[in-house]
């Protein structure tokens, strides 16, 4: 006996010396292998295969390969062998035939779940290790030899009633202001619930057994959330501060006659919050006052304060929480996916969550997986960037593949368009001339926040694994060769065209609810627990990325106040460089400016402007051209004062208006009078009558087109002329 022992053990050694002599071998062709390569084929089968069964479900695990290969094939049969293995360059799709058998899988970890098996029926299962990413050709598989093992599923047993419900104060809601979800307790003697959800807290009808009941139907005043083995569940599309109620029936599935309810369910309720804007409080009081790269570098603790990785199986789990969305039809729950939504008309096809994960595919449609917005390859797939919900994005598993490792950017010369039109191709993006991949443009600022995100996050991990010394990342990275100074580089993080991209991109998108929703989800309900804070404070972008001194200045406010006879002016400027000076502009009919005064830019945080030479005008505009040494220009915000000088002996307001307006008199009319609103060219666009004793008039202006016009108000013994403004 002991000697036996000491021969397993000598073979054990010997296999495990075998393995790190094939790894050895394997790494050094991994050093000379890139991208575009052909696949390499693993180099063994996984082993140890378990299986543990119910009489409708086999659930397997085993262990890796070594060295651990980038997936595993899982092939059902009746039999205890295929009559054919899986071919190199073919992919397969779960349902599909393969040798005799069924494909039941495409994992990539050790483990999986095969449903909807017959009671008491014996099943075989084969593994194929697989090899598939960051090459050509593939998958590739190790065809011969897979791990084999059968399992015989449970029989049926008879069907019994659950005697106890969920306890009401085992409920866990996580709630935001459109959406409900939540846990409960599981109880002892059930192994199903049923869940109801609504407004209203009556109870009825009662679940009759043997029927099993769909999301969707309707339930008395309420209706069907969900009916499986979880204990957990969802509800997206409410009302903010509103009440709803969770009913839980427990149930028993798995047996003869099934489900059995029991009829008497829990009910909780909960309610749904008010918050504008979703950001707990006090989130962002680190970064108070803060530009730069001390506003960056306080994004950055901010965001990994309180950070929980949530696994990159737990990001699948995630999605029901935060990429779930009505259909059009306004009937069910589907998936966001950025790459096949329509956001003006029927989507080309849609997804359920869970159901539609993949798994294989062939083609559009076939599948959504968790596509890496900042591919995993760029970083060596090393966590937490790995896991990192914020640049996952669940997306159709066919046009992620044709994303692959590509930047995104804007293409004009395309050679793929998936169904909803984004684009693969070539293009011109600020001088970057290669291939990029291109979303439609209501999602290019969700991703351009995203990049900002995953530069200020992770600025440590991508100056320090030296991402741009990826072959792949080094066009969108910067390098030392890029940019020498250390505190630049960790600054801009990004190549230049690629940051005046994004940029441009954030200004032709800006926030949507979608992504407050999104970061909310993320937040309260996904369980890594923070924020993207250029979807919170959009103005963070600017406060940090312009004083890498690439982007044109930007006024982060611009004010106008009354003082005496004078007028001040007073703006907060970003950081200026290559900027010249600021021409101060001054209207009297918000159309037509004229420059009074210039200030040279000097890096200042503020700047004040006294205009001592005020217009004989009851109102006047201000704006600010913003020079640059190469005389390029661009304006601010216009500014608006009041200087009561009532010439006119009337105030127009809201001035400018984009709709509504109204006239106040200083004196009341003598007797019944005329208003009539000319335009530029004179011409009378509108006419009213005034009554006798008026002192506020309003006018509907809501359908003359923007420009400026002019008021008269007549009778036999006043005239009152006054001007204002439409903006759209």
């Amino acid at each position: 006996m002991h000697h036996c022992n000491t021969f397993a053990g000598l073979k054990k050694t010997l296999d495990h010396m075998s393995k790190i002599y094939s790894l050895i071998i394997i790494a050094l062709l991994g050093s000379l292998t890139t991208f575009g390569q052909t696949c390499i084929e693993p180099v063994a089968q996984p082993e140890d295969l378990n299986l543990n069964a119910s009489p409708t479900i086999i659930n397997g695990d085993f262990s890796p390969t070594f060295p651990a290969s980038d997936a595993y094939l899982i092939v059902r049969s009746a039999t205890p062998a295929l009559s054919a293995s899986p071919v190199d360059g073919v992919t397969y799709t779960v349902g599909q035939a393969l040798g005799g058998g069924i494909v039941r899988g495409y994992v990539t970890a050790a483990a999986f779940s095969d449903a909807g098996l017959t009671p008491n029926t014996l099943y075989y299962y084969f593994i194929f290790s697989v090899n598939s990413e960051s090459c050509t050709d593939g998958p590739n598989y190790f065809n011969t030899n897979p791990l084999i093992a059968a399992a015989n599923t449970q029989p049926l047993a008879a069907c019994v009633t659950p005697t106890a419900a969920p306890a009401t104060g085992s409920f866990i809601f996580n709630n935001t202001n459109s959406s409900i979800s939540g846990s409960f307790t599981p109880v002892a003697g059930a192994n199903r619930y049923l869940v109801v959800f609504g407004s209203s807290n009556a109870v009825g009808p009662a679940p009759v057994n043997g029927q099993t009941y769909t999301a969707g139907t309707a339930w008395g005043a309420n209706q069907v959330l969900s009916f499986g083995s979880s204990n957990t569940f969802i509800a997206t599309g409410l009302n903010p501060g509103t009440t709803y109620y969770v009913q839980v029936y427990s149930a028993n599935a798995e047996c003869t006659g099934e489900p059995f309810y029991r009829t008497t369910p829990v009910v909780a309720g909960t309610s749904t919050s008010v918050n504008a804007t979703g950001i707990p409080v006090g989130y962002y009081d680190g970064a108070t006052s803060l530009s730069c790269q001390p506003l960056k570098t306080a994004l950055k603790t901010i965001t990994g304060n309180g950070y929980v990785n949530i696994g990159y199986d737990g990001v699948y789990q995630a999605y029901q929480y935060t990429d779930i969305h009505r259909n059009d039809a306004n009937t069910a729950n589907i998936i966001y996916d950025i790459y096949s939504d329509n956001p003006t008309g029927p989507e080309p096809y849609t997804y359920t969550f869970g159901t539609n994960a993949c798994g294989n595919y062939n083609s559009e449609g076939d599948c959504y997986n968790r596509e890496h917005s900042t591919p995993k390859s760029w970083f060596n797939d090393a966590l937490p960037m790995y896991a990192d919900i914020q640049h996952l994005y669940p997306t159709d598993g066919y046009v992620n593949g044709k994303r692959s490792n590509f930047p995104y950017g804007e293409v004009t010369s395309v050679t793929y368009t998936s169904q909803n039109g984004s684009k693969l191709g070539t293009g011109n993006n600020f001088g970057y001339t290669a291939t990029v991949f291109e979303p439609i443009n209501a999602y290019k600022g969700d991703l351009a926040r995203t990049s900002l995100y995953m530069a200020t996050r992770y600025e440590d991990e991508i100056i320090s694994q030296n991402w741009a010394g990826n072959s792949e990342a080094s066009p969108l990275f910067l390098s030392t060769t890029d940019q020498p100074n250390a505190a630049s580089r960790r600054l801009q993080i990004y190549d230049t065209w690629y940051l005046k991209t994004i940029f441009k991109w954030i200004g032709q998108d800006p926030v949507s609810q979608k992504e407050i929703d999104r970061n909310n989800a993320i937040y309260y309900q996904s369980g890594q627990h923070n924020r993207n804070p250029f979807v919170d404070h959009p103005e963070y972008a600017a406060l940090i990325w312009q004083c890498t001194g690439l982007l044109p200045v930007t006024i982060t406010d611009f004010t106008a106040t009354k003082f005496n006879e004078s007028v001040i002016l007073k703006w907060y400027a970003t950081l200026e460089t290559g900027f010249r000076r600021y021409d101060i502009e001054r209207s009297t009919d918000g159309v037509s400016f004229n420059k009074i005064g210039d200030v040279p830019g000097q890096n200042l945080a503020n700047y004040t402007f006294t205009d001592y030479n005020l217009p004989m005008a009851s109102v006047v505009y201000y704006r600010l051209k913003m020079v640059d040494v190469d005389e390029q220009f661009q304006y601010s915000k216009v500014a608006v004062i009041r200087l009561n000088n009532n010439f006119s002996n009337a105030i127009t307001y809201p001035n400018p208006t984009t709709g509504d307006l109204h006239v106040k008199l200083l004196q009341n009319l003598t007797s019944k009078s005329t208003l009539i609103v000319t335009d530029m060219s004179g011409r009378k666009v509108l006419q009213q009558i005034v009554a006798t004793g008026q002192l506020n008039i309003p006018v509907d202006v809501r359908n003359l087109p923007a420009g400026r016009y002019f008021i008269r108000i007549f009778n036999e013994v006043q005239v009152i002329n006054q001007s204002f403004v439409i903006i759209r």
